[in-house]
């Protein structure tokens, strides 16, 4: 099964539907269930499950936050915030959230579009319920002024609407476009793979990998344009962009993207891959369709199949279940 989140917003798709993976009609239209507040107008982007829970990423701009749900199947009950820009225990960091992750027992990830940088959370005990702003790390310029729990930092020291930070050059720093006002293009997905995070900087058409104490460690020089979406599988790092799905080998000291073979996708956006692995889903924003394809023992896809098409808004995350 296949869990998607849309772009979201007024008069479009604001929950999380269900698919079956061999395709069709939606299973169901609010996987979500008991969270109409925070849900209403919605833009819901990165999910993933953590500690028994499936947490949720909202960038409705009065409801910054990271939402935790409780269930099975096609069905989750709203259990709580997880981490907000608003409210008691606000982190103003959050703003308009677009991937969490997990670190398995520490720490918490969060990529922010309208801040543009990464948050590292700071779990408070091992049930995954609650967080704090983690410390900034060394490697950033001492006595500097960033977000709360900014753990990669912006390039730029000034953005829309939002006070003056410390700029860290790239590419430690991430990159940022700013048009008319308005950030267009800034970080994206996150993954993390034996302690090291991996980013897509959008705006430097780049993958940068950063080590544990924040300092940078890899970046790509050849990836798709504006990465935006990651995937971890096997030993490759899978990326998507506005024209391609590519591939690198994890483990080698670099980070080498190329196109991975049979994948022909003009606008893919978020990915999965089935239990087995013998099966690889990608949706396409533009067309507004998941498509499959067949992998072999050997790694190599083939048969791309539209299963899922009419969606009725853009599609963003993918995530198997069962």
């Amino acid at each position: 099964m296949l869990l998607v989140t849309f772009h979201g917003g007024k008069n479009l798709v604001n929950n999380v539907y269900a698919y079956n993976d061999s395709g069709g009609d939606p299973l169901e239209k609010a996987v979500l269930k008991g969270a109409d507040n925070y849900l209403k107008d919605g833009e819901l982007r990165g999910l993933v499950f953590a500690f028994g829970h499936l947490y949720v990423a909202n960038g409705r701009k009065d409801s910054n936050a990271i939402l935790r749900f409780k269930g099975a199947g096609t069905r989750y009950e709203f259990n709580g915030v997880f981490a907000s820009r608003e409210g008691v225990s606000a982190i103003n960091s959050l703003l308009h959230p677009y991937a969490v992750i997990f670190d398995g027992s520490k720490y918490c990830y969060v990529s922010n579009q309208d801040t543009n940088v990464v948050a590292r959370l700071k779990l408070s005990d091992s049930s995954g319920k609650t967080v704090t702003p983690a410390p900034t790390p060394r490697t950033l310029p001492l006595g500097g002024k960033f977000f709360q729990a900014t753990f990669v930092a912006c390039s730029l020291g000034q953005l829309p609407g939002l006070p003056r930070t410390t700029p860290v050059a790239t590419s430690q720093g991430l990159a940022a476009c700013v048009i008319n006002g308005k950030v267009q293009h800034s970080v994206r997905d996150l993954a993390l793979v034996e302690g090291v995070l991996y980013v897509c900087d959008e705006a430097a058409g780049s993958v940068k990998a950063y080590d544990s104490d924040g300092s940078l460690k890899l970046k790509s020089n050849n990836t798709a344009k504006n990465p935006a979406h990651l995937l971890v599988h096997v030993g490759r790092l899978f990326v998507s962009g506005r024209d391609a799905v590519m591939a690198s080998p994890l483990g080698k000291g670099s980070l080498e993207f190329a196109a991975v073979d049979g994948v022909d996708e003009k606008e893919p956006s978020g990915m999965a891959f089935n239990m087995k692995g013998d099966k690889f889903f990608v949706a396409d924003r533009k067309k507004r369709e998941v498509h499959s394809y067949d992998v072999s023992s050997a790694g190599t896809f083939s048969n791309k199949k539209k299963i899922i098409a009419n969606m009725p808004d853009d599609p963003e995350f993918l995530v198997y279940t069962k």
